[in-house]
């Protein structure tokens, strides 16, 4: 099994989200000492904090961290024999750092003339990007003009299946070449709950009409207030493709930079944070 730091080396490489969880410091009987450290991700752990009752709670609060996606730095203070019944009557404070993955994950469904323009500027960006169609030959020559590059393409035949199949916490872009299958898609995007942001292109009315059958469909307020449409910046308001790609891009730009600030914001000011020098990785 690797070591807290192993882990953290080997995770970034990979750019996956992570937890580190540090015993700051102990009271009393603890069954480790002040500055041992465990490192959390969706499926593995590494190294240990004691075991026991402790460990498993604060594996749950790490992965809670980890399906929420909010930016936290957080501390708690545990009694152990009080709170969790374990034979150490010692108390723990435990810190929780939150190491999001650098690189987002892009989901593009359609791949007309905007679609071709938005993954150029997305090659470019720090961004994995699924891209899916479901006509051959818009395939076929997505494959052919991104060839040598770090991106899925593929073939799509169930709306349903491929929105299950995409990666969680993703940013999908819905921008088919048909109405029917937009609503397909945004009715499946809007089903998963780890969606980090839905956008449709379109007009306000394209916009009001998908709302109006999702709240048909039964879909709650919370569930269609997910639905970010028209997409792109306002102040962006031309209509070539290259445009609309440049304004789609540009407010994910700003989501993203909106998170980091968020994240930045979190961490400033903690004492014991612990320093992660991580590898930017860059999908082309």
């Amino acid at each position: 099994m690797k070591n807290w730091i192993e882990a953290i080396t080997e995770l970034s490489r990979q750019d996956k989200s992570f937890v580190i969880v540090t015993i700051l410091s102990v009271q009393g009987s603890s069954p480790r000492d002040a500055e041992t450290k465990m490192v959390v991700e969706k499926t593995n752990v590494y190294d240990t904090i004691g075991g026991g009752n402790l460990e498993f709670q604060a594996i749950h609060q790490a992965r809670a961290m980890l399906s929420s996606r909010q930016p936290a730095v957080v501390r708690n203070t545990v009694t152990l024999g009080k709170d969790l019944a374990q034979c150490c009557g010692g108390k723990v404070e435990l810190l929780f750092e939150y190491i999001p993955a650098q690189a987002c994950d892009v989901v593009l469904f359609g791949a007309g003339h905007v679609g071709q323009a938005l993954v150029r500027i997305l090659c470019g960006l720090d961004c994995r990007i699924t891209w899916l169609d479901s006509r051959d030959e818009f395939i076929e020559a997505g494959q052919r003009e991104n060839s040598g590059a770090d991106i899925e393409i593929i073939k799509m035949r169930s709306p349903e299946i491929a929105v299950e199949a995409c990666p969680g916490n993703a940013y999908y872009l819905v921008m088919t070449h048909s109405h029917v299958l937009d609503m397909q898609l945004v009715e499946a995007i809007l089903s998963r709950d780890d969606v980090r942001f839905c956008g449709l292109i379109g007009s306000e009315s394209k916009a009001a009409k998908f709302r109006n059958r999702l709240a048909r469909k039964q879909f709650s307020k919370p569930e269609i207030a997910r639905l970010t449409s028209p997409i792109g910046l306002a102040q962006v308001t031309g209509k070539r493709p290259m445009e609309i790609a440049v304004s789609i891009a540009g407010q994910l730009i700003a989501l993203w930079q909106s998170e980091s600030q968020s994240l930045q914001g979190a961490q400033h000011g903690t004492a014991a944070e612990t320093r992660v020098n991580r590898p930017r990785l860059i999908t082309l």
